[in-house]
C-alpha cells in the first residue's frame, strides 16, 4: 500500500510542475509578444535592456523620445511569471530639433528609456503593448567587480 501512495504522491508532484505557463490573451488593440533568449553558461552575468518602439514620420533635424512605462506585473503574486505592460496607454511623444530643418520627413525609430532586467533563459519575457509597436532588446555582460571612484 505504501507503494501505491508514493507512486500516487510522485505522479501528482509531476503534474503539478510540469504545467506550461499560460499567459492572458492580449487586449483589443493591443499585441502579445514573447522574447526567449539563449542558454548561457552563467546568467548572473548577463543582463537584458528592454525598449519600446515606435516607427514614425520626423523631420530630418528632429529627434524624439516616448515617454512610456512598461509596468512588472505577475501572473503568481506576489513574484512569480512576469510580464508587462503598459502602465498608462496614453504615450506621450517628446521632440526637439537641432539644427536648421529642411521641410522632408522621414521614417525615425523612436525609443522609450529602457527597462533594464535580469537575465533569464528559462521563462520568456512576455509583452503586452500597442499593435503599432515593437520591442527591441540588447544584452550586457556585466562585469565581475565594481570599479571605485574616488
Amino acid at each position: 500500500m505504501k507503494e501505491y501512495y508514493t507512486l500516487f504522491l510522485l505522479l501528482f508532484v509531476c503534474f503539478c510542475f510540469s504545467q506550461k505557463v499560460e499567459y492572458p490573451e492580449a487586449k483589443d488593440g493591443y499585441k502579445k509578444v514573447d522574447i526567449e533568449l539563449p542558454s548561457k553558461i552563467d546568467n548572473k552575468d548577463f543582463k537584458i535592456e528592454i525598449f519600446l518602439v515606435s516607427n514614425m514620420k520626423l523631420y530630418d533635424c528632429e529627434n524624439a523620445s516616448l515617454n512610456a512605462k512598461l509596468e512588472t506585473k505577475f501572473l503568481v503574486p506576489p513574484a512569480r511569471y512576469a510580464y508587462y505592460e503598459l502602465s498608462n496607454p496614453n504615450i506621450e511623444i517628446l521632440s526637439f530639433k537641432n539644427g536648421n530643418c529642411s521641410n522632408k520627413k522621414i521614417d525615425k525609430k523612436v525609443y522609450n528609456f529602457p527597462k533594464i532586467e535580469e537575465y533569464r533563459s528559462v521563462i520568456p519575457y512576455t509583452f503586452y503593448i500597442p499593435k503599432n509597436m515593437d520591442i527591441e532588446y540588447r544584452i550586457w555582460k556585466v562585469e565581475p567587480k565594481y570599479i571605485e571612484v574616488k
